[in-house]
């Protein structure tokens, strides 16, 4: 363009320039960022709470996490921790777990029991919190865990909170049956 020629471009012409020179920076910073250990960027941004780094971990997560499920498993009780906000950072962080369950048995074994674990914390710690508590029931419905829901619907009809044993008839037990044996 010279000195007096207009920009004749229209709004979203430009906006999408602007969107593809960013996608591209972007390509360039996240193959940077995995020639080195983003393990210990990823886990502080996840247990900042809040902010841009943990939306940034959060949408690196939900971008590559699929290709890269050890780093989402290496994260696994930060990632649960977010999981029981029922915000944007909880749909991030459920959404991602989610993926990694499906993952394979080698990302996969001990997930399980790992999650009952931090729930358990969260039972005991964060019991009353009714909308944590939803939260933790959606993450169960996404990682596929029916001996987790059980345990979550076993954990709300005994509550003395009125909210909380509402969780119990949101996980009917013929919409969710626990395990055999279980």
């Amino acid at each position: 363009m010279g000195w007096f020629d207009e920009d004749t471009r229209t709004d979203a012409e430009r906006a999408w320039d602007a969107y593809t020179k960013a996608s591209g920076r972007l390509a360039v910073a996240q193959r940077e960022l995995f020639e080195t250990d983003p393990l210990p960027a990823v886990r502080k941004a996840l247990a900042g709470g809040d902010g841009t780094g943990l939306f940034a971990a959060l949408d690196l997560l939900t971008q590559v996490g699929w290709n890269r499920p050890q780093l989402v498993r290496a994260v696994l009780p930060e990632l649960y921790s977010c999981s029981l906000s029922l915000g944007r950072p909880g749909i991030f962080a459920r959404l991602v777990l989610g993926r990694l369950s499906r993952a394979g048995e080698r990302y996969t074994r001990g997930m399980e029991a790992e999650i009952g674990a931090l729930m358990e914390a969260t039972l005991r710690d964060e019991g009353d919190d009714a909308l944590a508590l939803r939260a933790l029931g959606l993450l169960l419905e996404d990682i596929d865990s029916p001996a987790l829901i059980a345990r979550l619907r076993e954990f709300a009809r005994a509550s003395s909170d009125e909210d909380v044993r509402e969780l119990a008839e949101e996980y009917p037990e013929d919409e969710h049956p626990p395990p055999p044996g279980g």
